[in-house]
């Protein structure tokens, strides 16, 4: 039923089946929205409560010293460096754009199986990002090797059960709010965890990569060659328009739905335009939003703020069951990193064998980021020169204590080369890797091919005809793709979303699809004038208080290397600056005086003059930051505290 403009990659239901028989050449969806979203079944209750009293069992851990995992750190640092010809053989053969490609050298042997025998607290970092599981640091979610490492995160106590969605608990130690993961993506629009759906696999497949049928394409679609970002802002708004009511007044009118309601016309029309929208739309949104407020148009600004958090609703709420598929697939390829018999784990329906390979690749891509950084800062020289090109390059997390992460070149070798073995292992079973949809297998193969008329070459002449796909549904297919993928944490899924969209610029050179009317609203093109940019909005200058860091720095003496003397100087000189800019001194005992604290909180303080070299010319406390005030924040609702709620005891 799909027309040849769309190659295949969109189907009715009556198609759906029939489709994945014969290989899948992109992705399918049910006739209907309804049924996409709210008709799967329930998952199961059984899920065993989070709730648990940590402080009790913290407390009772406070005098302890940590694990023996930093005896097994030390043991890592005095422990000697491979020599060269070692370290060669451990050295992967990075090609560019996290493409398969290792030294055959290194043997299975030297990357163990993840197996469960062992003891988390007698494995040192290394071993336990080798044998797939998080690094245990106190305090700290620790990376894996499909997993990013988060100090803000809470990690899980010893004997805690993972919460079935994403929460926000307190510390007991410190009284800080964090965020503790959990076992299921959430969606917003439900507030619970995303079902998939128990129709079968390829409505698993519909969900993780979502479509509409043809006739609601149609009705839907932008014409590429002409719209601009003010008419698919328009049409977008329509789309989210619903009749509302007030039930305690009766008052009837048309508006975008309050959080959490979504409406099905809104979900078809994103889905219809997923590869013209996504993140671009996002930022277009915004920067306009900004742009009304900073010309004082409270109202237009209010409802592009409106439009703007509602599409990153639907964004959120569509790509939610492709974030929990693979989410899934980290818990299958982590566990078993090392182990090169792909299909005893990685086999399974299509769309988990789709997801566990997006896992394997952005593991590679990620990794290959981390060695080139291990390699950058093994070759930057060890003094003063180097000292800001160590401070940008690599993960800063490395100048923790105790780092939750690797860092160091020679581990980072021996994680990248078994991981780009991984893919090439998987990519070798035709079992797993020949049926997954077109845009999926394009990227193995085009990230091996240097220079865009190449590549746009081997698309047109080899790889579109050989999968039996037009090179238009490709394309559509690689940057609907690309948007689910943004969706996805960064880190460690960031290398691959990039890789994935300079695929998305290269295969759309000298097509009409090239055309990108975006770029004027979020790229800043145009100058700096309401009437020559689209996008533009004022910036501005602000006050800051006398004690702030901000006029501390700015007041401050730049001290360059080789004119600060010692460090004795180096002290007097900041302490100098703090006496006369917060009038006390501080690691000498002094304290304020009370007559200058007295005078300066009566004494109205002028506009603070912003040092040019930061102003730039920017006016200064144009105030339309706090056009909107308290909405900016609640939404345009009444914020309600605890403390609001508290009445006066009476004797």
């Amino acid at each position: 039923m799909a027309s040849a403009s769309i190659g295949g990659l969109l189907f009715s239901s009556a198609a759906l089946i029939a489709a994945l028989s014969l290989s899948a050449d992109g992705f399918v969806a049910p006739s209907s929205h309804s049924s996409l979203a709210r008709s799967y079944a329930p998952a199961s209750d059984s899920s065993p409560s989070a709730l648990y009293n940590r402080q009790a069992r913290r407390k009772d851990k406070k005098k302890k010293k940590r694990s023996s995992l930093i005896v097994d750190d030390d043991d890592e640092d005095n422990a000697p460096a491979a020599n060269s010809q070692s370290y060669k053989k451990q050295e992967p053969i990075l090609l560019g754009g996290g493409e398969i490609g290792f030294d055959s050298e290194v043997g299975e042997s030297k990357i163990p199986v993840a197996t469960s025998s062992s003891s988390q607290s007698s494995k040192s970092k290394l071993d336990q990002e080798l044998s797939g599981e998080r690094i245990a640091e106190e305090g700290i979610v620790g990376e894996s090797v499909t997993s990013a490492a988060s100090v803000s995160d809470m990690p899980l106590e010893p004997g805690m059960m993972q919460p079935d969605v994403t929460t926000i608990v307190t510390d007991p130690d410190t009284g800080i709010a964090r965020i503790q993961q959990g076992k299921y993506v959430m969606d917003k629009v439900t507030g619970k965890a995303v079902i998939l759906s128990s129709l079968g696999p390829e409505y698993r497949l519909a969900q993780m990569f979502p479509g509409v049928p043809p006739e609601v394409r149609e009705q839907y679609r932008f014409d590429w060659k002409t719209v601009t970002v003010p008419e698919m802002v328009e049409q977008l708004k329509q789309a989210c328009t619903v009749p509302l009511k007030n039930s305690q007044t009766g008052k009837e009118w048309l508006g975008v739905p309050p959080f959490p309601q979504i409406s099905n016309p809104a979900v078809d029309f994103v889905l219809s335009n997923r590869d013209y929208l996504g993140h671009r739309m996002k930022k277009a949104l915004g920067r306009l939003k900004l742009r009304s407020q900073s010309q004082f148009k409270k109202e237009e600004a209010a409802e592009l703020r409106e439009l703007w958090k509602h599409f990153l609703l639907l964004e959120d709420h569509i790509s939610a069951p492709f974030r929990q598929i693979v989410l899934n697939a980290e818990t299958i390829v982590g566990p078993n990193f090392g182990n090169l018999d792909m299909k005893s784990y990685c086999n399974g329906e299509l769309y988990e064998r789709t997801a566990n390979y997006l896992v394997l690749k952005s593991m590679v891509a990620h990794w290959e980021k981390k060695y080139n950084d291990a390699m950058e800062l093994d070759a930057l020289p060890d003094d003063e020169s180097a000292f800001m090109a160590q401070l940008y390059t690599g993960d800063p997390k490395r100048y923790l204590p105790d780092p939750p992460i690797i860092f160091r070149l020679a581990e980072v070798s021996r994680i990248t080369s078994m991981a780009q073995q991984m893919v090439k292992a998987f990519v070798d079973e035709e079992e797993l890797f020949d049926d997954l949809p077109a845009e999926v297998k394009f990227i193995e193969s085009a990230l091996s091919i240097k220079g865009g008329t190449a590549l746009r070459q081997f698309m047109l002449e080899e790889f579109c005809p050989n999968e039996n796909v037009d090179p238009a549904s490709l394309r559509e297919g690689l940057k609907r793709l690309y948007q689910q993928m943004f969706n996805m944490q960064s880190d460690p899924y960031g290398d691959l979303t990039m890789t994935l969209w300079n695929l998305c610029v290269a295969t759309s050179v000298g097509t009409d699809e090239a055309r990108d009317p975006y770029e004027e609203y979020i790229a800043n093109v145009k100058g700096t004038k309401y009437e020559n940019n689209p996008g533009f909005f004022q910036t501005y200058t602000f006050n800051h208080d006398k004690n702030s860091l901000v006029r501390f720095l700015d007041s401050s003496k730049t001290i360059e290397k080789g004119t600060a003397g010692s460090a004795e100087d180096v002290t007097r000189q900041i302490q100098g600056e703090a006496l006369q800019l917060l009038g006390f001194s501080f690691g000498g005992g002094g304290s304020p005086n009370p007559a200058t604290i007295s005078a300066d909180t009566e004494r109205v303080e002028k506009d603070y003059d912003v040092p040019e070299d930061r102003a730039i010319g920017r006016p200064h406390m144009m105030g339309w930051l706090d056009l909107l005030g308290d909405e900016e924040l609640t939404g345009g609702k009444k914020e309600e505290f605890e403390a609001d709620k508290w009445e006066e005891v009476k004797s």
